[in-house]
């Protein structure tokens, strides 16, 4: 499957199609991936649903794949530069909504935000926000942190810039690991994903951000379109009291599920189980918006 480039001017992160771009009536997928990844490493996921007839229109995230890179004064302090991830995708969102994929004029189909970890609290967090732009929401394991674990991560993140460079310097030694320790992952997504770190925005990995500002509890209380929130068990962002907060806040409109033994990347893992889950959901969602 090729993933086809959208006009650059269009909007300021780079998009990537696939699916029935000609049918105005499909469903469209709005993917957003983790951090050091790219809009390749959804092609997996990208195939099963273009194959089920939904329009896939896959972000590279500021800094990572084929998008700009970093301003300095959006890097300029911590705040910024986690505001900027949601402004992106908000602004994304807005040209989709008012130009549709290829400048055919206003997206008048249903409309899903799918991400995962910076992706997917990026994704809950715009349509949290803008629920004008979001008809349904699905996150694999949102980056959703406190604020000591901001400072934590932003105090460590010298070792991911360090991990960067050194998967730079020998691109097959990390693809070699990755397929070693994961072994039902797509060889195809982790040959992306490897690529992808070697290009990605060092100043912004240096500034430890991996979720726009907002509390997680004004997300999760402020969500109003359906949404489905997939997590592991094994070294997942979501796990234990972090899940069980979540749950506790008790939002109608949030569903959860739990892929037992599955780590932060449940679908590479799972693909299977993760797609059981959340393939008849998103089409029972899409489905009553087109109605």
């Amino acid at each position: 499957m090729t993933l086809t480039a959208a006009p650059s001017a269009v909007a300021p992160l780079a998009r990537h199609l696939a699916g029935p771009l000609d049918d105005d009536a499909a469903p469209v997928l709005v993917l957003s991936h983790g951090i050091t990844d790219s809009a390749a490493c959804w092609i997996e996921a990208i195939d099963r649903w273009t194959g089920a007839g939904y329009r896939v229109v896959a972000l590279d995230a500021r800094g990572h794949g084929d998008s700009p890179r970093w301003d300095a004064s959006d890097l300029a302090d911590h705040t910024a530069t986690a505001a900027r991830l949601a402004t992106d995708l908000e602004t994304a969102l807005e040209d989709l909504r008012t130009r549709g994929l290829r400048g055919e004029g206003p997206l008048r189909a249903p409309l899903a935000v799918v991400g995962h970890s910076m992706g997917g609290v990026t994704s809950l967090d715009v349509a949290a926000h803008r629920p004008d732009l979001v008809d349904v929401a699905l996150a694999e394991d949102p980056a959703f942190v406190t604020p000591a674990w901001r400072r934590l991560l932003a105090a460590r993140a010298f070792q991911q810039v360090r991990e960067m460079k050194q998967i730079a310097a020998d691109p097959q030694a990390r693809f070699d690991l990755e397929m070693a320790n994961n072994p039902t992952w797509s060889p195809r997504e982790v040959r992306a994903s490897v690529e992808a770190a070697c290009g990605v925005d060092l100043g912004f990995i240096a500034m430890g951000c991996v979720s726009p500002p907002t509390p997680w509890q004004e997300v999760i209380d402020s969500l109003a379109v359906p949404t489905l929130i997939v997590t592991g068990t094994e070294r997942v962002v979501l796990r234990g009291d972090n899940l069980t907060n979540i749950t506790r806040r008790a939002n109608a409109s949030i569903t959860t599920a739990v892929i037992e033994g599955a780590p932060h990347c449940v679908r590479r893992t799972f693909p299977d189980r993760f797609h059981a889950i959340t393939d008849p959901w998103l089409k029972r969602h899409l489905d009553q918006q087109g109605r």
